[in-house]
Parts: structure tokens; C-alpha cells; sequence
């Protein structure tokens, strides 16, 4: 897959949109008053959409490694619904911080060591990579305004720490449009250094917003 041309076609997919017509909250949830009901629905919605979206983008990746880091943010949106799932079920969680971002230098240096990887067709996909950050920077807001707004504890928790690992993936993304954008497209190096300092998760778990 290195070297593949993006495909046209995913610059046209339709971004996930922050909204929910259908009913995604089981009928089992009846712990939560009617306000904290709607927010667990809403956020279902979001997370799945979001799942379906880097799934799109990881089967046309330009690389094995960036396909790689669109399959595990879609592996994290899977996990923050089935943790909204599980909140709205038992009023429990089981979801953990995550190690995504270690995870993601450990493929941007490989990425940077493999002089097959063409840039020049990465560099196609920036719009796209772009709008992927901005949808994970309102994501990450979203889930701060619901976490202030909600009226269960538990709830409230679980919202601030998906915004932390929301603000995890926005960095990822804005790491990976800035790697491209050091890159020189066919000569195996980068305008700038390039140290990825912010892709450690421990500067982002716990963090309040």
C-alpha cells in the first residue's frame, strides 16, 4: 500500500455531523433524568459516525502507517461508545486513558525511516486530514459544554475524560498535517526537524478543561 495514490473519493465523504435523529440509546436506560438521557443518545451518535469516518480514511491511506493511525482512532471512538453504552446501562465505565499517542510516533518514525513512503501523495490528502482536526477540536468542545451541563457525576467524568483523549486525537491529526508538511516529497527528508514532543499522552490525561 505504500506509494498508493489517495483515492478521490474520500475527500467527498460526508464528515460526521454533530446531531442525532435515530435512537442509538437502548431502551434499558432509565437511570438518568430525561436531559442526561438525551446527551447519552446525542454523544452515541457522534462516536459512531466518528468510528465510520476513520475507517473511510484508513482503507484509502497513502501508507501503512497512516492507515494504521486512522484505524486506531476509529478503534477509540469505538471505545468511548461502548463506554457511553455501558454508562447508559449500569452507570458504569470501564474506559481507561489511552496510549494513542505514544503509539503514533512509534509510526512516524517508522514512516520517516522508510524511504518507499511517497509524500507527495500525502500531501493530496491535507484538506482532508484538516477537516478531521477541526471535527475532533469540536468533538473535544462538545464534550466539555455536555460535561457541564449534565446532572450525574459519573456522567460528568466520563464526558471529561473523552475530552481528554478527544484533544488527544486532535493532536495526533495536527502532528500528522504538520509531517507532511515537513516532508520533502522523494528525498527521504524533512525541512524541519521533526521531534514530535507533544505525541506524549501524559501531557493530556487528567488535564481539565
Amino acid at each position: 500500500m505504500f506509494g498508493m495514490r489517495f483515492v478521490p473519493r474520500v475527500a467527498s465523504t460526508a464528515a460526521p455531523r454533530l446531531a442525532c435523529g435515530n435512537k442509538y440509546l437502548p431502551h434499558w436506560a432509565r437511570a438518568f433524568s430525561t436531559h442526561d438521557e438525551g446527551v447519552l443518545e446525542y454523544l452515541l451518535k457522534v462516536e459512531k459516525d466518528g468510528e465510520e469516518y476513520y475507517r473511510e480514511l484508513a482503507a484509502n491511506a497513502p501508507n501503512k502507517g497512516f492507515a494504521r493511525i486512522f484505524n486506531m482512532l476509529a478503534d477509540e471512538e469505538e471505545k468511548h461508545y461502548a463506554a457511553i453504552e455501558d454508562m447508559a446501562h449500569s452507570g458504569e465505565t470501564r474506559l481507561g486513558k489511552s496510549t494513542i499517542l505514544g503509539a503514533t510516533k512509534t509510526i512516524f518514525e517508522q514512516v520517516r525511516a522508510d524511504p518507499s513512503v511517497d509524500f507527495l501523495s500525502s500531501k493530496d490528502q491535507l484538506a482532508v486530514y484538516t477537516e478531521a482536526r477541526e471535527i475532533e477540536a469540536r468533538n473535544r468542545d462538545e464534550y466539555i459544554a455536555r460535561a457541564k451541563s449534565v446532572t450525574d457525576p459519573k456522567v460528568r467524568a466520563l464526558f471529561e475524560l473523552v475530552a481528554a483523549e478527544e484533544q488527544k486525537h486532535y493532536v495526533m491529526l495536527d502532528e500528522l498535517i504538520q509531517f507532511i508538511g515537513k516532508a520533502e516529497p522523494g528525498s527521504g527528508r524533512w525541512t524541519e526537524s521533526a521531534e514530535f514532543n507533544r505525541l506524549d499522552d501524559e501531557l493530556y490525561d487528567g488535564y481539565k478543561y
